[in-house]
């Protein structure tokens, strides 16, 4: 057997293996990720013709970070408005499928090898990190399928680049950091010496997302900006970024190496290929890990890079270096089936976290109150409950940074006007430890107005808290309706 036919067939094993893992997943009901319910509720926003982009400083506080065509495209899914994971999730599997399909056609096009192309187009599936994000309900793959299909078309056939604007358009407005793509195209375009194509590609672009942003400027009264820059305060570490690099890179070591290795045969030989400067700019799109609510999606793209990167390497090394090739079959082989037995085990699955789920979901449902706030949307939007607080890390980051003009929250916790409060971790731990999700008024507020009514084996939703009883009739008062003054207009900008 050729020792493509022979990669290609270990890494569809071995990719079969990562989505059959990850369609397990699939069918849970419960939210696994922060982030999923954070989706959900916005999706629903946009079934319910409610405003995705309002004015943050009223109460309920809404607060949304990713651009409308993501929450749009986990809307269109959802099945006559029915509040569902399991659906969310298969789309985001589904784009993994079709990011990799896509990967292996640009492959195809730039060496002519179909083995060599789905292999490493397949391969994606089956890196470590990326693993992550194979079935949780995000923005990002969303996203980065539209940028590569824009990719895939400019590929196909440079002269009719025109076509790849509208999907890298999309892309950007399903979260704004997805820009590798487009520039590398554009870089590519402008280092062939095809200024009025660069040019051209460059202003399409723009005149495309600055029509977009104006319409959703004045659709939203001016909020639409302030939702997409505004609501990231939390600090910037590099060294957080730099151990997020290193976790990533040396999860696939094969992979980064080959891809590292192509980038830099390819400015060795100022080949100027496309692969070799998406690789770059996804590198420096990827600095965005640095944020506190960052993790490795923000390698997402860098990973298909590095795929599409060794994939010219090993096409590379078959026709140059011959003899290298069966130990790097190998190497990459051994590496992703190892990898993902590894990852496969019931002890890296998230559903131990996940048993008592049911029965969490189950009381905030019982609750005969709809003044619940809760650090996981997702069992309140199955509950029907309305949500209070649609993003609580982000508003707890404002408060925690001076940002937020007042501490609405924390006033309606110390006067007891939520009768149930659903938190991921026991305030005891939260004291002692801190929390990236609450702020520290908000803990002592919780700490001194409410008592652990129940616990749960759950994520997200592992403690529930009710009000301490009041004795006093003016304690009593203080938990009635609370009126809620709109912010006066200086802080809206």
């Amino acid at each position: 057997m050729k020792a493509d036919a022979l990669l290609l067939l270990l890494v569809l094993i071995a990719g079969c293996l990562a989505v059959a893992s990850a369609a397990r997943l699939v069918p849970i009901p419960y939210q696994i990720d922060y982030g999923e319910g954070a989706m959900l509720e916005g999706a629903l926003r946009i079934l319910h013709s409610q405003p995705l982009y309002s004015d943050p400083f009223t109460f309920p506080v809404v607060l949304h970070m990713y651009g409308p065509a993501a929450y749009t495209a986990v809307a269109l899914v959802l099945p006559g408005g029915t509040i569902s994971l399991p659906i969310g999730r298969m789309l985001i599997l589904t784009c993994c499928l079709a990011l990799s399909l896509l990967l292996s056609y640009i492959l195809r096009c730039m060496i002519g090898s179909w083995r060599v192309g789905m292999a490493f187009g397949f391969l994606l599936l089956t890196l470590p990190a990326f693993r992550f994000w194979l079935y949780l309900l995000r923005a990002d793959v969303v996203g980065i399928v539209l940028s590569v299909a824009g990719l895939a078309l400019y590929i196909r056939n440079p002269r009719l680049w025109y076509w790849s604007v509208p999907f890298f358009g999309l892309a950007i407005f399903c979260k704004y950091t997805l820009i590798a793509a487009p520039l590398a195209v554009f870089v590519h375009l402008i280092l062939q010496r095809q200024w009025k194509r660069g040019t051209g590609f460059a202003v399409a672009l723009g005149l495309l997302c600055g029509l977009a942003f104006a319409v959703l400027e004045i659709t939203t009264d001016g909020w639409f900006a302030f939702h997409m820059f505004s609501t990231h305060p939390d600090r910037y570490s590099l060294k957080q970024f730099l151990a997020l690099a290193g976790l990533v890179w040396a999860s696939a070591p094969a992979v980064t190496g080959l891809a590292v290795w192509y980038v830099a045969q390819d400015f060795r030989s100022h080949g100027r290929n496309l692969a070799a400067i998406y690789f770059v700019t996804s590198c420096i799109t990827a600095l965005s890990a640095g944020k506190l609510g960052s993790t490795t999606n923000h390698f997402l793209e860098w990973m298909v890079a590095s795929c599409l990167c060794a994939g010219l390497a090993y096409s590379l090394l078959i026709t140059k270096y011959p003899r290298r090739v069966a130990p790097i079959t190998v190497l990459v082989s051994v590496s992703a089936l190892v990898g993902v037995m590894v990852q496969n085990r019931p002890n890296q699955q998230p559903t131990p976290e996940l048993t008592e789920c049911g029965k969490a979901y189950q009381y905030v449902r019982d609750s005969p109150s709809s003044r619940i706030l809760s650090e996981s949307l997702s069992p309140l939007l199955m509950a029907g409950k309305p949500v209070l607080v649609s993003d609580p890390f982000a508003y707890s980051q404002f408060v925690k940074r001076g940002l937020w003009p007042d501490r609405k929250v924390e006033q309606l916790v110390s006067q007891k006007y939520f009768d149930l409060i659903v938190l991921g971790t026991d305030l005891s731990q939260m004291k002692m430890r801190g929390s990236d999700v609450w702020s520290d008024w908000f803990i002592d507020a919780v700490d001194q107005n409410y008592r652990t009514a129940a616990r749960f084996s759950c994520r997200g939703a592992a403690v529930m808290l009710e009000p301490i009883p009041s004795s006093s009739k003016a304690d009593s008062q203080l938990s009635g309706p609370v009126r809620v003054r709109r912010m006066p207009s200086f802080v809206e900008r």
